[in-house]
């Protein structure tokens, strides 16, 4: 849990009062100070394609940590998205590899922040519930569709993803604006 800035008063505060992830652990460790104590609900996906088939380079999937923040007390809502990727393990684990361990032990995963988006600059909706699968599109016309990684107990998990996904942009006409209606464009691309 974190210190002293909570998400008290949201309308997310269930999703937001979990215990840190590793993304929001190695945002706690004060690289990006704007993110220390920030509230953050975050999730590992996969990246897949529009058709659900996992992207893959290198004969790797691509994995990516998503995280949802409110930047500030003064917030309902949460305002930004983070998404972070495994980072490249050092040249000495690759030089040395896991054969000689005794001379150089595997360092633990840490995550590279590759992109911080305000949420008013992305759309986010379900793709495939039975598939837990997101889609997200940017204001640039991007989009990009992946997929929750199975931890134990993935229901509840992509259930919160769902109810986030519903305060955040709720349908048509449920406040009776257009809030939920977009004129961006309609691409997939690989995203991290």
């Amino acid at each position: 849990m974190l210190p002293y800035y909570t998400a008290e008063s949201s309308p997310a505060t269930g999703m937001f009062n979990t215990s840190m992830g590793k993304l929001q652990q190695q945002l706690y460790k004060g690289e990006y100070t704007i993110f220390k104590y920030a509230p953050m609900f975050e999730s590992d996906f996969i990246q897949v394609s529009k058709r659900g088939e996992v992207i893959d380079v290198h004969n790797r999937a691509r994995m990516v940590t998503v995280g949802i923040v409110r930047t500030s007390p003064h917030l309902i809502l949460p305002d930004v998205m983070l998404l972070a990727r495994p980072a490249a393990i050092s040249d000495d684990y690759n030089k040395y590899g896991p054969a000689t361990q005794e001379r150089v032990s595997k360092p633990a995963q840490t995550l590279e922040l590759t992109r911080l988006l305000p949420l008013k600059f992305v759309k986010i909706s379900i793709h495939n519930s039975t598939k837990q699968q997101l889609h997200l599109k940017v204001a640039t016309g991007r989009s990009f569709y992946l997929q929750l990684c199975p931890p134990s107990d993935t229901r509840d998990l992509f259930v919160h993803w769902e109810n986030l996904i519903y305060i955040l942009r709720p349908p048509v006409g449920a406040y009776g604006g257009a809030r939920g209606h977009s004129s961006w464009g309609h691409t997939g691309h690989n995203w991290v």
